[in-house]
């Protein structure tokens, strides 16, 4: 029997991507630094019956062992920009993949498939929408760290791995918490929504479900192709927390905060590590930035079903639902609650 592996299969994305592999009644073993414990058992209904390898993707020979006799590789595992991770940008999503590549590649997998970024490395770009054939302009460490994990994909394809590469818009939906906690927090208690700028540009996100959808269709398609990936519906950032708003009931309202004044502020912040936000959302996030998906659709048959509403919409549920669990501050970092001292300053 072929068995899937997923690294990062403890995060936010991982744990939805198991879930359904095992509901399609595969065999799937699970690579994570982080255990999967209980209390994510019970918030995601994730079914027990999943073979768990706790590892570190920097430990190259446990990682070759663990990808033994893989069938397919989904590689997710990661640090994102809100870890503040340093050195640990290059030693994990750059170092770190090298060693899943070698480990899919000596251990026979048939494919892989591999979770890259979107606006950490497409940058401000000067036309949209931005395709697969978009020049790169990585962001910060983070994004120039993910942009060297692709061309080390690139590097295993022409040594004959079998690589798909996907960008993701950013991900909502149930279990997504980390800056979107903020969001979720001003609108659960009637507070102001802050925003850079008027809103009045077109954000586009990726619902959950669909991710792991695409991510279904590449365990058989989309053979050493690039695709960006994101949500078919989206409207303004002002009209789709405006929407939020209204399904939430609340009495929040939005308040635009010029750029001008919010930026070196947030800055401050940054710098001192005061806040969960660092420099690639408060200098894109007035910003235009959506994806071409046709290419996704023409060569893998997908169709996107979660409009931006839809996903935060989902995402925004769970959170009010799960509000004892998200007090635990249980998981990894999309999963993670933020801090109190941040709610407060930013408030």
């Amino acid at each position: 029997m072929s068995r899937i592996c997923v690294t990062g299969g403890s995060g936010f994305f991982g744990i939805a991507l198991v879930k359904k592999l095992i509901e399609r009644g595969e065999t799937v073993r699970v690579l994570d630094r982080e255990p999967l414990d209980t209390s994510v058992l019970q918030a995601v209904c994730l079914p027990r019956q999943v073979e768990f390898v706790q590892a570190d993707i920097r430990e190259k020979e446990k990682i070759i062992s663990a990808l033994a006799g893989c069938d397919v590789v989904y590689h997710n595992a990661a640090v994102v920009p809100i870890s503040r991770a340093g050195k640990d940008f290059w030693s994990i999503n750059r170092d770190g993949t090298r060693n899943v590549l070698e480990g899919a590649k000596q251990g026979g997998a048939r494919r892989v498939i591999h979770y890259s970024t979107s606006s950490s490395l497409y940058g401000i770009p000067k036309s949209l929408p931005v395709t697969e054939e978009t020049p790169s302009s990585p962001i910060g460490d983070y994004g120039n760290s993910k942009h060297a994990a692709e061309e080390i994909c690139r590097e295993y394809r022409r040594n004959g791995l079998n690589v798909s590469i996907i960008r993701p818009r950013t991900i909502v939906g149930a279990g997504r918490l980390g800056i979107f906690q903020i969001l979720f927090e001003w609108i659960r208690k009637g507070s102001s929504v802050y925003m850079i700028g008027p809103g009045s540009n077109r954000l586009q996100l990726i619902g959950l479900e669909d991710l792991v959808e695409v991510s279904l269709l590449l365990k058989d398609r989309g053979s050493n192709e690039d695709f960006n990936i994101g949500a078919e519906e989206y409207q303004t950032l002002r009209d789709d927390l405006e929407a939020l708003i209204r399904h939430a009931g609340t009495s929040s309202h939005i308040r635009s905060i010029p750029p001008v004044l919010a930026r070196p502020f947030l800055h401050l912040l940054d710098v001192v590590h005061c806040s969960p936000f660092v420099d690639l959302h408060y200098k894109t996030i007035d910003k235009d930035f959506y994806f071409d998906i046709s290419k996704a659709k023409r060569l893998l048959g997908w169709q996107p079903k979660e409009s931006n509403i839809d996903a935060l919409v989902k995402a925004y549920d769970w959170y009010l639902q799960n509000a004892a669990i998200i007090d635990k501050s249980f998981g990894t970092t999309h999963r993670k609650a933020v801090r109190k001292k941040f709610l407060s300053i930013l408030k």
